[in-house]
This record gives C-alpha cells, structure tokens and sequence, in this order.
C-alpha cells in the first residue's frame, strides 16, 4: 500500500451520490511509536490473558513490537491499529505455545470469545461519517489547524509554525473549531 491510506464511505441517504473520503496519515516509525505508547496497556493485558504471567505477557508484547517495527509497511492505515497489533501478538503467543507445548493453552473458542472481549466498538451509528461530514465543513484554516493537531499529533506550538501564527491564536482558532464540530455533531445526530 501506498504511504498514506484512503477510506471511502458512504454518507447520507442518497449515497450513490455522496462519498466522502477520509485521508489517513502516513504511517512512519514517529507515529508507530506514538501508537504503541497509547495501545501498550491494552496489549499487555491482552498478551497476559494469554500467557497467564504478566511477565511472560510483556515479553511476547515487546516481540511482537519488534516484529511490527519490522513489517511496517505491511500495514494498512485505514485498518484498525490494535487490532493489527493483537494479530501480531497471537501469532506470537502462537509461537510461545508450540515452544512450551507442555503448559496448558486456550483452545480456539476461549481465544474467539477474549478477541471479542478486546474488539473497539464498532461505529454502528455512523459517528465517524458524520465527523467526517462536518470536519469538510470547516474553514480551511480551522480545518488545517484540526488536522495538525489531532490526526498529526503536533503541539499547539509546532502547528502554528507550520501555519505562521502565534500559538495563541492557534489555540483560540482550535478552540473555535471544536465549538463548530460540537455544534455540526449536535444538528446531525
């Protein structure tokens, strides 16, 4: 796949008519690392179901960390992160098992029922279409604003040098933004 991952999906009634694309942020070593950060607990605790120690739990996380870094680009960035990473993490837990073949192991149905314990909600009420929605109907300088910050992860500081405003501004413009898609969420639901 390409550097940067596209979503197409369908919004509104008249969907033949409507589509709305989604650009996804390239997937770089920076970001793999901030991605980590924030879903290391979950895969730990999913990684120590498995394994029964929370010792033996961190390791296969950090293997499978490893084996991710390695196999970055294999990953697409319109897909779930975690879910990609709980793959990485029973197959390695699937290597685990036949090296210590002698402890007992979950059988297929108990790790069927633990992947949907750990499954993210699905967005069965459209919530990240009709975000999407109203992030399009944004002004391009809030819209750039929302975009360096959240989807990029940069500080209020980095993003208003890239958009050559003091970082006041910035976080009032910001601010600003969040109200229209408060107000944009609140008309659609």
């Amino acid at each position: 796949m390409s550097q940067s991952g596209r979503l197409t999906s369908m919004v509104g009634e008249d969907a033949m008519q409507a589509a709305t694309v989604i650009e996804f942020p390239a997937m770089d070593r920076s970001r793999f690392a901030d991605l980590i950060r924030a879903h290391h607990r979950g895969l730990v605790a999913y990684a120590t179901t498995l394994v029964k120690s929370e010792s033996a739990g961190r390791d296969l996380v950090q293997d499978s960390c490893v084996a991710a870094w390695r196999s970055l680009d294999k990953f697409d960035v319109s897909r779930d992160f975690s879910t990609w990473m709980r793959g990485i993490v029973r197959n390695k837990w699937r290597e685990h098992c036949r090296r210590h073949s002698r402890e007992v192991h979950l059988d297929e149905d108990e790790l069927s029922r633990l992947e949907h314990v750990f499954q993210p909600a699905a967005d069965d009420n459209g919530l990240f279409a009709r975000l999407a929605e109203c992030r399009s109907k944004l002004p391009e300088a809030m819209a750039e604003t929302v975009r360096l910050v959240y989807d990029e992860g940069r500080t209020s500081d980095e993003a208003a040098e890239l958009m050559n405003a003091s970082a006041a501004a910035l976080r009032k413009r910001l601010e600003r933004a969040r109200d229209a898609l408060r107000e944009c969420m609140s008309r659609e639901a």
